[in-house]
Protein backbone atom coordinates (compact mmCIF):
# COMPACT_ATOMS: atom_id res chain seq x y z
CA UNK A 1 0.00 0.00 0.00
CA UNK A 2 1.21 3.48 -0.84
CA UNK A 3 -0.61 5.16 2.08
CA UNK A 4 2.30 4.53 4.39
CA UNK A 5 4.34 7.07 2.42
CA UNK A 6 1.93 9.88 3.22
CA UNK A 7 3.71 11.81 5.98
CA UNK A 8 1.73 12.44 9.13
CA UNK A 9 -0.30 15.60 8.78
CA UNK A 10 0.62 16.28 5.14
CA UNK A 11 -2.89 15.76 3.79
CA UNK A 12 -4.44 17.91 6.51
CA UNK A 13 -1.77 20.60 6.22
CA UNK A 14 -2.18 20.90 2.46
CA UNK A 15 -5.96 21.00 2.65
CA UNK A 16 -5.93 23.61 5.43
CA UNK A 17 -3.60 25.87 3.44
CA UNK A 18 -5.68 25.46 0.32
CA UNK A 19 -9.01 26.09 2.07
CA UNK A 20 -7.64 29.16 3.89
CA UNK A 21 -7.15 30.96 0.60
CA UNK A 22 -10.10 29.70 -1.42
CA UNK A 23 -12.02 32.99 -1.27
CA UNK A 24 -8.95 35.15 -1.84
CA UNK A 25 -7.88 33.86 -5.25
CA UNK A 26 -9.24 34.00 -8.80
CA UNK A 27 -11.25 31.09 -10.22
CA UNK A 28 -8.20 29.61 -11.97
CA UNK A 29 -6.35 29.26 -8.68
CA UNK A 30 -9.44 27.81 -7.05
CA UNK A 31 -9.53 25.13 -9.74
CA UNK A 32 -5.84 24.41 -9.23
CA UNK A 33 -6.27 24.17 -5.47
CA UNK A 34 -9.17 21.76 -5.91
CA UNK A 35 -7.12 19.56 -8.21
CA UNK A 36 -4.32 19.37 -5.67
CA UNK A 37 -6.66 18.71 -2.76
CA UNK A 38 -8.65 16.07 -4.60
CA UNK A 39 -6.88 14.56 -7.61
CA UNK A 40 -3.33 15.10 -6.41
CA UNK A 41 -3.76 13.63 -2.95
CA UNK A 42 -6.10 10.83 -4.05
CA UNK A 43 -3.77 9.80 -6.87
CA UNK A 44 -0.85 9.93 -4.46
CA UNK A 45 -2.47 7.75 -1.82
CA UNK A 46 -3.69 5.23 -4.38
CA UNK A 47 -0.65 5.30 -6.66
CA UNK A 48 0.05 2.00 -8.37
CA UNK A 49 2.85 1.77 -10.90
CA UNK A 50 1.20 -0.77 -13.20
CA UNK A 51 -2.03 1.23 -13.37
CA UNK A 52 -0.07 4.42 -14.03
CA UNK A 53 1.93 2.70 -16.77
CA UNK A 54 -1.14 1.25 -18.48
CA UNK A 55 -2.93 4.60 -18.58
CA UNK A 56 0.17 6.42 -19.79
CA UNK A 57 0.82 3.98 -22.60
CA UNK A 58 -2.87 4.12 -23.51
CA UNK A 59 -2.56 7.88 -23.88
CA UNK A 60 0.48 7.48 -26.13
CA UNK A 61 -1.51 5.20 -28.42
CA UNK A 62 -4.24 7.83 -28.80
CA UNK A 63 -1.58 10.24 -30.04
CA UNK A 64 -0.37 7.82 -32.71
CA UNK A 65 -1.34 8.61 -36.29
CA UNK A 66 0.35 5.75 -38.10
CA UNK A 67 3.72 4.01 -38.11
CA UNK A 68 6.02 6.17 -36.04
CA UNK A 69 4.04 9.36 -36.57
CA UNK A 70 2.57 10.96 -33.48
CA UNK A 71 0.76 14.21 -32.83
CA UNK A 72 1.61 16.56 -30.00
CA UNK A 73 -1.87 16.78 -28.47
CA UNK A 74 -5.40 15.55 -29.15
CA UNK A 75 -6.43 18.92 -30.61
CA UNK A 76 -3.56 18.82 -33.14
CA UNK A 77 -4.13 17.00 -36.43
CA UNK A 78 -0.61 16.97 -37.90
CA UNK A 79 2.25 14.75 -36.77
CA UNK A 80 5.50 16.24 -35.50
CA UNK A 81 8.98 14.84 -35.04
CA UNK A 82 9.01 16.13 -31.47
CA UNK A 83 6.01 13.92 -30.64
CA UNK A 84 7.61 10.81 -32.16
CA UNK A 85 10.73 11.44 -30.08
CA UNK A 86 8.68 11.80 -26.90
CA UNK A 87 6.71 8.65 -27.65
CA UNK A 88 9.98 6.76 -28.02
CA UNK A 89 11.41 8.15 -24.79
CA UNK A 90 8.24 7.47 -22.79
CA UNK A 91 8.06 3.90 -24.04
CA UNK A 92 11.73 3.56 -23.13
CA UNK A 93 11.09 4.72 -19.57
CA UNK A 94 8.38 2.09 -19.20
CA UNK A 95 10.63 -0.62 -20.64
CA UNK A 96 8.33 -1.09 -23.64
CA UNK A 97 11.06 -0.76 -26.27
CA UNK A 98 12.50 -4.04 -25.02
CA UNK A 99 9.45 -5.70 -26.54
CA UNK A 100 10.29 -4.39 -30.01
CA UNK A 101 12.21 -6.56 -32.44
CA UNK A 102 15.54 -5.38 -33.85
CA UNK A 103 13.78 -4.70 -37.16
CA UNK A 104 11.14 -2.57 -35.43
CA UNK A 105 13.78 -0.53 -33.62
CA UNK A 106 15.67 -0.07 -36.86
CA UNK A 107 12.48 1.05 -38.60
CA UNK A 108 11.87 3.73 -35.96
CA UNK A 109 15.50 4.89 -36.25
CA UNK A 110 15.10 5.02 -40.04
CA UNK A 111 12.04 7.21 -39.54
CA UNK A 112 14.12 9.62 -37.45
CA UNK A 113 16.94 9.49 -40.01
CA UNK A 114 14.59 10.68 -42.73
CA UNK A 115 14.44 14.10 -41.07
CA UNK A 116 18.20 14.62 -40.84
CA UNK A 117 20.03 16.94 -43.21
CA UNK A 118 23.31 15.59 -44.53
CA UNK A 119 24.53 19.16 -45.09
CA UNK A 120 24.70 20.14 -41.42
CA UNK A 121 23.36 17.20 -39.38
CA UNK A 122 20.28 18.97 -38.01
CA UNK A 123 16.83 17.33 -38.00
CA UNK A 124 14.07 19.25 -39.76
CA UNK A 125 10.38 18.40 -39.82
CA UNK A 126 8.40 20.20 -42.57
CA UNK A 127 5.57 20.62 -40.08
CA UNK A 128 7.91 22.58 -37.79
CA UNK A 129 9.79 24.62 -40.38
CA UNK A 130 9.95 28.36 -39.81
CA UNK A 131 12.18 31.17 -38.67
CA UNK A 132 11.78 30.36 -34.97
CA UNK A 133 12.83 26.75 -35.50
CA UNK A 134 15.96 27.84 -37.37
CA UNK A 135 16.90 30.99 -35.45
CA UNK A 136 19.14 30.48 -32.44
CA UNK A 137 17.75 32.25 -29.42
CA UNK A 138 14.23 32.85 -30.66
CA UNK A 139 13.04 30.86 -27.67
CA UNK A 140 16.20 30.83 -25.58
CA UNK A 141 17.20 27.69 -27.48
CA UNK A 142 14.46 25.89 -25.55
CA UNK A 143 12.72 24.90 -28.78
CA UNK A 144 14.04 24.53 -32.29
CA UNK A 145 16.80 22.77 -34.16
CA UNK A 146 19.40 22.62 -31.36
CA UNK A 147 16.85 21.71 -28.72
CA UNK A 148 15.25 18.98 -30.84
CA UNK A 149 18.67 17.50 -31.61
CA UNK A 150 19.38 17.35 -27.86
CA UNK A 151 16.21 15.29 -27.39
CA UNK A 152 16.49 13.01 -30.39
CA UNK A 153 19.82 11.60 -29.24
CA UNK A 154 18.04 9.95 -26.29
CA UNK A 155 15.57 8.32 -28.70
CA UNK A 156 18.47 7.01 -30.78
CA UNK A 157 20.12 5.73 -27.61
CA UNK A 158 16.95 3.92 -26.63
CA UNK A 159 16.67 2.33 -30.07
CA UNK A 160 20.28 1.20 -30.11
CA UNK A 161 21.11 3.18 -33.25
CA UNK A 162 22.86 6.40 -34.12
CA UNK A 163 21.99 9.11 -36.65
CA UNK A 164 22.75 8.50 -40.29
CA UNK A 165 24.87 11.64 -40.67
CA UNK A 166 27.47 13.32 -38.46
CA UNK A 167 26.74 16.53 -36.56
CA UNK A 168 28.55 18.97 -38.84
CA UNK A 169 26.93 21.87 -37.00
CA UNK A 170 29.35 21.18 -34.13
CA UNK A 171 32.47 21.86 -36.20
CA UNK A 172 32.87 25.59 -35.36
CA UNK A 173 33.19 24.69 -31.67
CA UNK A 174 36.30 22.61 -32.30
CA UNK A 175 38.09 25.90 -32.97
CA UNK A 176 39.40 27.25 -29.66
CA UNK A 177 39.15 30.91 -30.64
CA UNK A 178 35.56 30.51 -31.82
CA UNK A 179 34.61 28.64 -28.65
CA UNK A 180 36.19 31.24 -26.36
CA UNK A 181 34.42 34.04 -28.19
CA UNK A 182 31.13 32.14 -27.88
CA UNK A 183 31.56 31.63 -24.13
CA UNK A 184 32.42 35.30 -23.64
CA UNK A 185 28.96 36.24 -24.92
CA UNK A 186 27.21 34.80 -21.87
CA UNK A 187 26.31 37.17 -19.07
CA UNK A 188 24.91 35.67 -15.89
CA UNK A 189 23.79 38.97 -14.44
CA UNK A 190 20.28 38.34 -15.76
CA UNK A 191 18.15 35.61 -17.40
CA UNK A 192 20.45 32.67 -16.73
CA UNK A 193 17.68 30.17 -17.49
CA UNK A 194 17.26 30.89 -21.23
CA UNK A 195 21.01 31.33 -21.73
CA UNK A 196 21.75 27.99 -20.13
CA UNK A 197 19.74 26.17 -22.79
CA UNK A 198 22.37 27.10 -25.38
CA UNK A 199 25.15 25.55 -23.31
CA UNK A 200 23.28 22.39 -22.37
CA UNK A 201 22.22 21.74 -25.95
CA UNK A 202 25.78 22.13 -27.21
CA UNK A 203 27.55 20.08 -24.55
CA UNK A 204 25.09 17.19 -24.57
CA UNK A 205 25.42 16.95 -28.35
CA UNK A 206 29.21 17.03 -28.02
CA UNK A 207 29.04 14.28 -25.38
CA UNK A 208 26.80 12.19 -27.61
CA UNK A 209 29.05 12.77 -30.62
CA UNK A 210 32.07 11.69 -28.57
CA UNK A 211 30.51 8.59 -26.97
CA UNK A 212 28.10 7.33 -29.64
CA UNK A 213 29.64 8.60 -32.88
CA UNK A 214 33.32 8.06 -32.03
CA UNK A 215 34.15 11.73 -32.50
CA UNK A 216 37.39 12.34 -30.58
CA UNK A 217 37.42 16.04 -31.53
CA UNK A 218 34.44 16.63 -29.23
CA UNK A 219 36.46 16.09 -26.05
CA UNK A 220 38.41 19.35 -26.23
CA UNK A 221 35.39 21.70 -26.29
CA UNK A 222 33.68 19.57 -23.62
CA UNK A 223 36.68 19.99 -21.34
CA UNK A 224 36.90 23.73 -22.03
CA UNK A 225 33.22 24.39 -21.31
CA UNK A 226 33.11 22.27 -18.15
CA UNK A 227 36.24 24.00 -16.81
CA UNK A 228 34.61 27.36 -17.53
CA UNK A 229 31.52 26.31 -15.60
CA UNK A 230 33.55 25.01 -12.66
CA UNK A 231 35.37 28.32 -12.41
CA UNK A 232 32.16 30.36 -12.39
CA UNK A 233 30.07 28.22 -10.00
CA UNK A 234 29.17 30.21 -6.88
CA UNK A 235 30.28 28.89 -3.52
CA UNK A 236 27.31 30.32 -1.60
CA UNK A 237 24.55 28.76 -3.76
CA UNK A 238 26.31 26.22 -5.98
CA UNK A 239 24.70 27.93 -9.00
CA UNK A 240 25.63 30.40 -11.73
CA UNK A 241 24.49 33.99 -11.31
CA UNK A 242 25.94 37.36 -10.39
CA UNK A 243 22.74 38.79 -8.91
CA UNK A 244 21.55 38.33 -5.32
CA UNK A 245 18.75 35.87 -4.61
CA UNK A 246 16.50 38.45 -2.98
CA UNK A 247 13.39 37.88 -5.09
CA UNK A 248 11.62 34.70 -6.13
CA UNK A 249 12.25 35.62 -9.75
CA UNK A 250 16.00 35.53 -9.18
CA UNK A 251 15.85 32.33 -7.11
CA UNK A 252 13.85 30.59 -9.82
CA UNK A 253 16.08 31.86 -12.62
CA UNK A 254 19.20 30.63 -10.83
CA UNK A 255 17.75 27.16 -10.16
CA UNK A 256 16.37 26.70 -13.66
CA UNK A 257 19.61 27.84 -15.23
CA UNK A 258 21.72 25.59 -13.03
CA UNK A 259 19.56 22.59 -13.92
CA UNK A 260 20.90 22.77 -17.46
CA UNK A 261 24.48 22.59 -16.20
CA UNK A 262 24.38 19.89 -13.51
CA UNK A 263 23.61 16.97 -15.89
CA UNK A 264 26.68 17.83 -17.96
CA UNK A 265 28.78 16.90 -14.93
CA UNK A 266 26.68 14.00 -13.68
CA UNK A 267 26.94 12.37 -17.10
CA UNK A 268 30.74 12.62 -16.73
CA UNK A 269 30.41 10.95 -13.30
CA UNK A 270 31.49 14.14 -11.57
CA UNK A 271 29.67 15.50 -8.54
CA UNK A 272 30.02 19.25 -8.19
CA UNK A 273 30.76 20.84 -4.80
CA UNK A 274 28.44 22.92 -2.62
CA UNK A 275 25.66 20.33 -2.77
CA UNK A 276 24.29 21.34 0.62
CA UNK A 277 23.90 24.93 -0.57
CA UNK A 278 22.10 23.73 -3.68
CA UNK A 279 19.65 21.70 -1.58
CA UNK A 280 19.00 24.70 0.68
CA UNK A 281 18.16 27.03 -2.19
CA UNK A 282 15.86 24.55 -3.94
CA UNK A 283 13.95 23.61 -0.78
CA UNK A 284 13.01 27.27 -0.30
CA UNK A 285 11.62 27.49 -3.83
CA UNK A 286 8.71 25.05 -3.40
CA UNK A 287 5.20 26.41 -2.88
CA UNK A 288 2.40 24.95 -0.74
CA UNK A 289 0.87 23.16 -3.73
CA UNK A 290 4.09 21.19 -4.13
CA UNK A 291 5.24 22.81 -7.37
CA UNK A 292 8.47 24.72 -7.74
CA UNK A 293 7.05 28.16 -8.42
CA UNK A 294 6.16 31.27 -6.44
CA UNK A 295 3.30 30.92 -3.97
CA UNK A 296 -0.08 30.93 -5.67
CA UNK A 297 1.38 30.15 -9.09
CA UNK A 298 1.18 26.88 -11.00
CA UNK A 299 4.52 25.37 -11.98
CA UNK A 300 5.07 23.92 -15.42
CA UNK A 301 6.76 20.65 -16.26
CA UNK A 302 10.07 22.45 -16.91
CA UNK A 303 10.01 24.45 -13.70
CA UNK A 304 9.28 21.34 -11.65
CA UNK A 305 11.98 19.04 -13.00
CA UNK A 306 14.48 21.90 -13.08
CA UNK A 307 14.28 21.95 -9.28
CA UNK A 308 13.41 18.34 -8.57
CA UNK A 309 16.24 16.71 -10.52
CA UNK A 310 19.12 18.51 -8.75
CA UNK A 311 17.34 18.35 -5.39
CA UNK A 312 17.24 14.55 -5.55
CA UNK A 313 20.78 14.15 -6.87
CA UNK A 314 22.47 16.47 -4.41
CA UNK A 315 20.39 15.18 -1.51
CA UNK A 316 21.61 11.68 -2.33
CA UNK A 317 25.21 12.89 -2.66
CA UNK A 318 25.30 14.92 0.53
CA UNK A 319 22.67 13.43 2.85
CA UNK A 320 21.83 17.06 3.66
CA UNK A 321 18.41 17.73 5.26
CA UNK A 322 17.11 14.30 4.32
CA UNK A 323 13.87 14.67 6.27
CA UNK A 324 13.07 18.02 4.65
CA UNK A 325 13.92 16.70 1.22
CA UNK A 326 11.73 13.62 1.66
CA UNK A 327 8.80 15.82 2.69
CA UNK A 328 9.38 18.13 -0.30
CA UNK A 329 9.55 15.20 -2.73
CA UNK A 330 6.27 13.77 -1.44
CA UNK A 331 4.62 17.16 -1.87
CA UNK A 332 6.07 17.32 -5.37
CA UNK A 333 4.60 13.91 -6.19
CA UNK A 334 1.16 15.14 -5.13
CA UNK A 335 1.58 18.15 -7.42
CA UNK A 336 2.75 15.95 -10.29
CA UNK A 337 -0.27 13.71 -9.90
CA UNK A 338 -2.56 16.75 -9.78
CA UNK A 339 -1.15 17.54 -13.25
CA UNK A 340 -2.20 14.11 -14.52
CA UNK A 341 -4.97 14.44 -17.08
CA UNK A 342 -7.95 12.08 -17.22
CA UNK A 343 -6.63 10.96 -20.62
CA UNK A 344 -3.61 9.34 -18.93
CA UNK A 345 -1.17 11.95 -20.20
CA UNK A 346 0.23 14.90 -18.28
CA UNK A 347 -0.61 18.57 -18.67
CA UNK A 348 2.32 20.94 -18.89
CA UNK A 349 0.76 23.41 -16.45
CA UNK A 350 -2.66 22.83 -14.91
CA UNK A 351 -5.43 25.20 -15.95
CA UNK A 352 -3.12 26.70 -18.60
CA UNK A 353 -2.67 26.16 -22.35
CA UNK A 354 0.84 25.26 -23.52
CA UNK A 355 2.24 26.99 -26.60
CA UNK A 356 5.44 24.99 -26.94
CA UNK A 357 7.73 26.99 -29.22
CA UNK A 358 4.70 29.14 -30.05
CA UNK A 359 4.02 26.76 -32.92
CA UNK A 360 0.50 25.45 -33.73
CA UNK A 361 1.56 21.79 -34.08
CA UNK A 362 3.27 21.87 -30.67
CA UNK A 363 0.45 23.55 -28.79
CA UNK A 364 -2.12 22.13 -26.38
CA UNK A 365 -5.29 23.66 -24.99
CA UNK A 366 -6.24 24.36 -21.39
CA UNK A 367 -6.78 21.10 -19.44
CA UNK A 368 -5.27 19.11 -22.31
CA UNK A 369 -2.33 16.73 -21.99
CA UNK A 370 0.53 16.84 -24.47
CA UNK A 371 3.45 14.63 -25.41
CA UNK A 372 6.21 16.93 -24.16
CA UNK A 373 4.62 17.29 -20.74
CA UNK A 374 3.89 13.57 -20.57
CA UNK A 375 7.53 12.70 -21.25
CA UNK A 376 9.01 15.30 -18.89
CA UNK A 377 6.61 14.60 -16.03
CA UNK A 378 6.91 10.83 -16.50
CA UNK A 379 10.67 11.24 -16.21
CA UNK A 380 10.12 13.24 -13.03
CA UNK A 381 7.81 10.55 -11.68
CA UNK A 382 10.46 7.92 -12.42
CA UNK A 383 13.02 9.90 -10.40
CA UNK A 384 10.54 10.44 -7.57
CA UNK A 385 9.58 6.77 -7.38
CA UNK A 386 13.21 5.67 -7.34
CA UNK A 387 14.13 8.23 -4.68
CA UNK A 388 11.16 7.36 -2.43
CA UNK A 389 11.62 3.66 -3.15
CA UNK A 390 8.05 3.33 -4.36
CA UNK A 391 7.45 -0.02 -6.09
CA UNK A 392 8.09 0.55 -9.79
CA UNK A 393 9.66 -0.94 -12.87
CA UNK A 394 10.84 2.24 -14.57
CA UNK A 395 13.82 1.76 -16.84
CA UNK A 396 15.80 4.99 -16.42
CA UNK A 397 18.75 5.07 -18.77
CA UNK A 398 21.88 7.19 -18.72
CA UNK A 399 22.24 9.39 -21.77
CA UNK A 400 23.79 12.82 -22.39
CA UNK A 401 21.36 15.47 -21.21
CA UNK A 402 18.03 14.95 -19.54
CA UNK A 403 17.89 11.30 -18.58
CA UNK A 404 20.53 10.05 -16.14
CA UNK A 405 19.84 7.31 -13.61
CA UNK A 406 19.87 8.23 -9.92
CA UNK A 407 21.55 4.87 -9.20
CA UNK A 408 19.51 4.29 -6.06
CA UNK A 409 18.35 0.73 -6.85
Amino acid sequence: MFKKLLPTGLKETLKDKIKAGLFLVPERNLNIANRVAKDGIDNYINFDYETFKTKSLGYIETMKIEGYEYRFAKSVTKSTLYASIYACMIKGLFGELKNLSLDEKKAWANYLDAFQSEADGYFRDPNLNGDEFETDGAWGDGWGKNHLAGHIIIAYGRLGHRPKHSFKFLEPYYNEDYLNKWLAEFDFSDRVWPQSNYIMNLVTLLQYSRDYMNNEKAQKPITRILNWLRESQRRDTGMWHTYDLKTYHNVADAIRGAYHFYPLFFYENEVLPFGDKIVDVILKSQNSWGGFEDEGKAAGACEDIDALDPLLRFALCTGHKTKDVNFAVKKAMIWYLASLNKSGGFEFMVETPNEYGKHPVTTSKINEANMFATWFRTLGMAYICDYLEVDNDFDIGTFPGYEISLNVK
